[in-house]
């Protein structure tokens, strides 16, 4: 259990208790205790207990026996009915601050020690709030953690007390914000600096100069994924080239919940279409596999899960990262520059844990959604066409002036019911010249087997070409190689005329 909330209604005091990501209805109180409730918890939390129309933050500790203690982290709302309040529980015992036992891929977890042996950079770990972005930082901080080195932590609050770390709370009120913390920080002489998020221009700034100065610094962005953090630091005001130089690394990450390893029972296996549009590739097809689902029992109270597991997207600043966020290419095209230079998307760590029966595919759907680079090159580009042995793709005589790539297989040209030729290189064109000139079909094309083409509209070409530098290229090659056969045409004819005795 994470959470504990307490939410007043019009004629019921409701009790729900977060665990595992979810929340559970425990219990409705009556709502004559309401205003005994709320004062006891903020008496407990060293709160205002006459402050009802703003929010409070506060803390309680309590004991349980000789060497065990829990805090909560309390915060109040005032809402319709009253003062909502959520305990959110600490419990350093369970707390698990083993990077090996996160949920890391093999991949991924060799890439991220090679990113946190360096000496000095930025390393930033985005998610939403409850992803466990602060559990990853403590990790990383514990595995760092030794006599010779020098660590410290601004955090809004302090969760979790760590031996050998300095670690300052933050409070706004007194005029200690993350940039004060951080301009401190320089002056301690720190090995390694955590500042617990990037909220603005001048934490921004500071931490990106810190990490350009011999120093370690990890810090935390409310981003979808990774390539979307690098766009979100452009949005604050750092410029691209300063990104490039100073970050390490980003890992975005989620929190899935685990099937029941008492009770998880194996569900249908979905058609392979089916599981290719959700992020499998056909390379997970060479294996068997079985796909499991909840089923509840007692171990897990009845629902199917226990325990999370973390799924993680990791994109490392490799040489050729860099340049594309120095060269401020959009979005998708990072993405794809960092999956070609070794990450896996959220999506496809989660059909990984599908696999290997740690979790069930509506938990993945759940947590995180599909990207380009996680589906097949056909399901990317709907305007890719599937074709059966035989099937016309284009008449002899139609006035249609679309033109196609060949991706997979191969096509025949047929003319006036005779083959006369063969496509079978991918990345071939053909039809194009319709679309250029305007005139009807000289010849048909036919599906050699099953083949797969990508479409091009003949009757949007500026767009076309402004869209597909490589389409462009092929249509001006093929005007210029049509220009040419056309002028060697005219001067033979022009020659041979001139041979001719008059």
């Amino acid at each position: 259990m994470s959470d504990i909330h307490i939410e007043p209604y019009e004629k019921t005091l409701q009790v729900r208790y977060r665990m595992d990501g979810s929340l559970y209805k425990s219990m409705n109180l009556p709502l004559s205790i309401k205003n005994a409730l709320n004062s006891r918890i903020k008496i407990m939390s060293q709160l205002d207990i006459t402050e009802r129309r703003v929010p409070q933050d506060g803390r309680i500790r309590i004991k349980l026996g000789r060497n065990r203690a829990v805090d909560f982290r309390v915060s109040t709302l005032p809402t319709l009915f009253g003062e909502s309040i959520v305990l959110r529980i600490l419990d350093k015992s369970s707390l698990n601050v083993d990077l090996t036992k996160l949920g890391f891929e093999k991949e991924t977890f060799t890439t991220l020690q090679r990113c946190i042996e360096r000496p000095q950079g930025l390393l930033l770990v985005t998610g939403p709030t409850g992803s466990g972005k602060t559990v990853t930082l403590y990790s990383v901080l514990n595995s760092l953690n030794s006599e010779d080195t020098k660590i410290l932590t601004a955090e809004d609050p302090v969760e979790f007390n760590f031996k050998g770390i300095n670690q300052v709370n933050v409070k706004k009120e007194v005029g200690m914000t993350f940039p004060a913390a951080l301009k401190a920080f320089l002056r301690q002489d720190p090995d390694i600096i955590m500042v617990g998020e990037i909220r603005d221009m001048e934490t921004a700034e500071i931490a990106i100069k810190a990490a350009m100065t011999g120093h370690l610094v990890l810090s935390t962005l409310h981003t979808n994924d990774c390539p979307a953090t690098i766009g979100r630091l452009v949005d604050i005001g750092i410029p691209p080239f300063m990104l490039a130089s100073a970050v390490t690394m980003v890992l975005s990450q989620r929190l899935a919940r685990k099937l029941c390893v008492h009770c998880k029972e194996e569900v249908p296996m979905p058609p392979k279409e089916e599981l290719i549009a959700l992020g499998f590739n056909e390379n997970d097809f060479e294996k068997e596999f079985v796909i499991y689902g909840p089923k509840g029992c007692q171990k897990c109270n009845g629902g199917g899960y226990k325990g999370r597991v973390g799924l993680f997207e990791l994109m490392e600043i490799t040489d050729e990262v860099a340049k594309a966020i120095s060269a401020e290419v959009p979005e998708d095209q990072l993405r794809k520059i960092a999956v070609q230079e070794g990450m896996t998307p959220l999506r496809r760590a989660g059909v990984k844990k599908v696999i290997e029966g740690v979790t069930s595919i509506e938990e993945i759907l759940r947590r995180t959604v599909i990207t380009e680079e996680s589906l097949p090159a056909y399901l990317v580009h709907p305007d890719i066409e599937e074709y059966e042995d035989g099937d016309f793709i284009i008449r002899q005589n139609n006035n249609d002036s679309d033109f196609f790539k060949l991706v997979i297989g191969a096509v025949s040209v047929v003319k006036d019911g005779k083959k006369i030729a063969e496509i079978t290189e991918p990345g071939e064109y053909f039809g194009e010249m319709s679309a250029i000139s305007g005139e009807p079909r000289s010849a048909s094309i036919t599906s050699k087997g099953r083949a797969k083409v990508k479409r091009f509209p003949g009757d949007k070409l500026q767009e076309v070409i402004q869209k597909y530098p490589d389409v462009a290229s092929h249509l001006f090659k093929t005007v210029v190689n049509r220009l040419n056969q056309a002028n060697n045409i005219i001067v033979k004819l022009a020659n041979d005329r001139a041979k001719k005795p008059e």
